[in-house]
């Protein structure tokens, strides 16, 4: 479970028993980018409007989806007006995972962007 608290205008957020602890500025809390996986200078994987800190957290340290939906409970709470695309975020997470599974198996840049556009159906 994701604990999580408001101090001065940060959210505290920790899991208990992982090395997890992270402070996040309320107003930045719905902070949202556009993920780019595979080398640079590539026509990697792009996905767009994605939760900044979910990805920062969550790719590090792959860790079960219970959490990033705790997480996604919590932004809603502190951030109801975000523009985040949960749906593209969860498949971000999943993807990046993936990809640094795939890239500690020695396969080259173009073979794992070649496999995950294949079996996530991207363009």
């Amino acid at each position: 479970m994701i604990k999580h608290s408001l101090k001065d205008d940060l959210i505290h957020v920790s899991i208990d028993n992982i090395d997890f602890s992270y402070r996040i500025p309320v107003k930045k809390l719905g902070n949202t980018i556009d993920w780019k996986m595979g080398e640079k200078g590539t026509n990697g994987i792009l996905i767009k409007n994605v939760s900044k800190w979910s990805l920062q957290f969550f790719t590090k340290k792959a860790l079960e989806e219970k959490y990033v939906i705790e997480f996604k409970n919590i932004v809603q709470e502190y951030a109801p007006t975000n523009t985040i695309n949960w749906e593209e975020t969860f498949t971000a997470i999943k993807i990046q995972n993936e990809y640094n599974s795939l890239a500690e198996n020695k396969l080259s840049d173009a073979e794992i962007i070649t496999t995950l556009k294949t079996k996530y159906k991207l363009d």
